[in-house]
């Protein structure tokens, strides 16, 4: 056998290896099937429709819950984390008290769906239709909800510290008491938004739309205002301290309203 022939046979077996490694590794790794009725944790549930489920205290860590009909369920206290629910229906279901550290619910139908009091650090919401939904009092450090559509969204005495809002649409999004700092909101649309006591310390708000907002009592320490926009947004006791790149239209608004910059 030559040296070409030889650098083709082992090009073939370092493929078919990767093929076999990649096969074992899917075999292997491959959750097992659920129940639909008796749901328990590390399951492959993406068969089962949970339409109207209720339940308290559940653990459905790490599921593959991937477009199922979640809606109308009541889950209270539960533990979801790690699972995957790209796609998946949960309009109109509370889960309220839940923990959702790390999951996935990209591209989810989130209509008028309840989280209150649960914590969501780190999990994805990227896409997902939040319209109405409900995440007061949460804890959701570092979670990921770019190009989200969150309009009419209550988010009241909840900390999003660190997570990523860009280019989400949270027209009307009450937000008061929240805590936002070192938030990512570049591009996002917050017009007619309620922060009041909203703490933006450190917060990237370039390019984004809060006209019209209430901003009485806000933070917006150190903040990026970069081509931002205020126009008819109501300060009162607002902080703009060391914020940088203020437009021109709301440093007179800040002039105008005396407010700490």
């Amino acid at each position: 056998m030559n040296s070409d022939q030889q650098r083709v046979l082992d090009r073939f077996n370092f493929v078919f290896i990767l093929i076999f490694v990649g096969i074992a590794y899917l075999f292997f790794m491959r959750l097992p099937t659920g129940s639909c009725s008796a749901p328990k944790p590390f399951t492959d549930l993406r068969h089962c429709s949970l339409a109207g489920f209720s339940a308290s205290n559940i653990d459905l860590r790490g599921t593959q819950l991937d477009g199922v009909d979640i809606t109308n369920a009541k889950i209270y206290d539960c533990n979801i984390d790690g699972a995957s629910l790209v796609g998946a229906n949960l309009s109109w279901s509370s889960l309220s008290g839940c923990s959702i550290v790390d999951a996935n619910l990209n591209d989810a139908e989130l209509f008028h769906t309840t989280f209150d009091g649960g914590t969501l650090n780190y999990s994805q919401f990227r896409r997902a239709n939040m319209f109405g939904a409900n995440l007061n009092e949460v804890k959701a450090l570092k979670a990921d909800f770019y190009r989200t559509y969150m309009k009419d969204i209550a988010m009241e005495e909840s900390d999003f510290s660190g997570s990523n809002f860009e280019r989400a649409f949270m027209h009307r999004a009450v937000l008061i008491e929240t805590n936002l700092t070192k938030a990512n909101l570049a591009v996002t649309v917050l017009t007619g938004a309620a922060l009041e006591g909203a703490d933006l310390t450190q917060a990237n708000l370039s390019l984004a739309l809060l006209n019209g907002a209430r901003l009485d009592g806000a933070k917006f320490i150190d903040a990026k205002l970069a081509n931002s926009r205020f126009v008819n947004a109501h300060l009162s006791d607002t902080d703009f301290s060391g914020a940088i790149w203020i437009p021109e239209h709301l440093q007179k608004l800040i002039d105008k309203n005396k407010v700490h910059h």
